[in-house]
């Protein structure tokens, strides 16, 4: 979605590109970043991509054609060398921007992202403390860099503790919720693990049908772990433990940064968020 106004008004807007606002991880991003930029005053285009890289690189060109002042990006899940051709084009014609949660190697760009694989090697590390040995993993695509972050916190909690990591204990997924559920499905038909850490919202949930479809009940028969916080309706009724990001700060402070360099701020702005994580006893 987009909208067009006069010259003036126009020069004013930030733009956000952001895969959909359906998944509860991006529209609690965006939350942040209308707020944030409700304060600063800084009128907003928003630009949906269903995830399709080809959207991303279009949406860039118009915002180019159109004079835009910055743009805010969580770019396509598998199309990184397509935003590092969208990000040379912004640099060139000297357009700020900043990416959220989703990084692109070798850009050197400023951004705010997750704790990808600090944040899953504590989280095993403390299934581990718990008694837990046999846990397998659901992560996303190869071509993911934020998967492929999430994946080597696994492999070196259990590398710490001494397992040997095992590549049948490896699952990926699309992120899709059905897609998760029919990899969980075919990962318990092959063995029911202690435990399963699971890499993303929509996973947990499609994680968590193909248990209830198999009929064990999370917390008794299998423990399950959660990158990202759930909705309130399913943390207060299922047993399951997660890692809460705080993900409209993400959106918020985007917006601070690129208002920073409207104002001449130069140099690359790169953080890191915390985290805290939620863990159910049994």
């Amino acid at each position: 979605y987009s909208y067009y106004q006069s010259e003036t008004k126009k020069q004013k807007e930030i733009a956000v590109i952001i895969p959909d606002v359906l998944n509860s991880f991006f529209a609690r991003i965006l939350e942040g970043i209308s707020r944030q930029a409700q304060i600063l005053k800084l009128p907003l285009q928003l630009y949906l991509t269903n995830d399709d890289k080809s959207k991303e690189a279009q949406a860039i060109d118009n915002l180019i054609s159109n004079g835009i002042k910055g743009v805010i990006l969580v770019r396509s899940a598998r199309g990184e060398k397509d935003t590092l051709t969208s990000i040379t084009k912004l640099n060139r014609y000297k357009i700020p921007f900043v990416l959220l949660d989703r990084d692109v190697e070798h850009s050197n760009s400023s951004g705010i992202f997750l704790a990808n694989a600090d944040a899953v090697y504590d989280a095993i590390n403390l299934l581990i403390e718990n008694g837990f040995k046999n846990i397998k993993i659901i992560t996303g695509p190869q071509s993911n860099l934020n998967a492929n972050q999430r994946l080597e916190g696994y492999k070196k909690a259990m590398s710490k503790h001494g397992f040997v990591v095992n590549e049948s204990n490896i699952y990926r997924s699309d992120f899709s919720a059905k897609n998760s559920m029919d990899v969980t499905a075919k990962m318990l038909e092959d063995e029911i693990p202690e435990a399963i850490f699971s890499c993303a919202n929509r996973m947990t949930t499609g994680c968590m049908k193909a248990i209830s479809q198999k009929g064990l009940i999370l917390g008794k028969d299998i423990k399950l772990f959660s990158f990202n916080k759930l909705d309130a309706s399913l943390i207060n009724n299922f047993n399951f433990s997660y890692i809460e990001h705080p993900v409209e700060y993400m959106g918020e402070r985007g917006v601070t940064i690129l208002q920073s360099k409207f104002v001449g701020t130069r140099g690359i702005i790169r953080e890191i968020l915390d985290y805290k994580i939620h863990y159910k006893v049994d």
